[in-house]
């Protein structure tokens, strides 16, 4: 592994707490749906939090269930890509910089927002009461 500089590093910090936020959402989405439901164990075993979420996100309503399944593998696709970026900086020659790392954080990010909000949404339709005419 080569020297890596300061913002590098920083980077790379940032980057593994996004992903991280990302499994933790991903095991906390699929802890209510799984047998024990122990976030804990789900989180921490690797990884399960995908495919717990991977689950439940085909038993959404048919209205959500694309939108749910594409962020699901959508995280997947992000989790590798940061997995894969810092694994790259034990190899001579490849090239990935703090804003490579930045960029692919962002990504996890994003990602990680929109698939809270919808996972909120159909948590808060589930559980809110029958209307009443």
């Amino acid at each position: 592994m080569r020297r890596l500089s300061e913002e590098t590093v920083l980077a790379v910090g940032r980057l593994t707490l996004a992903a991280t936020e990302l499994e933790y959402l991903l095991a906390g989405i699929g802890a209510g749906q799984a047998d024990d439901g122990d976030l804990a164990a789900i989180f921490t075993a690797p990884g399960e939090p995908l495919q717990v979420a991977r689950g439940r996100a085909q038993l959404a309503s048919p209205d959500h269930r694309a939108e749910f399944v594409g962020l699901v593998e959508a995280a997947a696709t992000y989790l590798v890509q940061s997995r894969t970026a810092v694994r790259a900086l034990w190899f001579d020659g490849n090239r990935v910089d703090a804003a490579t790392f930045d960029e692919i954080a962002g990504l996890v990010l994003r990602c990680r927002d929109r698939l809270q909000a919808l996972h909120d949404d159909l948590t808060h339709r589930a559980s809110a009461p029958p209307r009443t005419r």
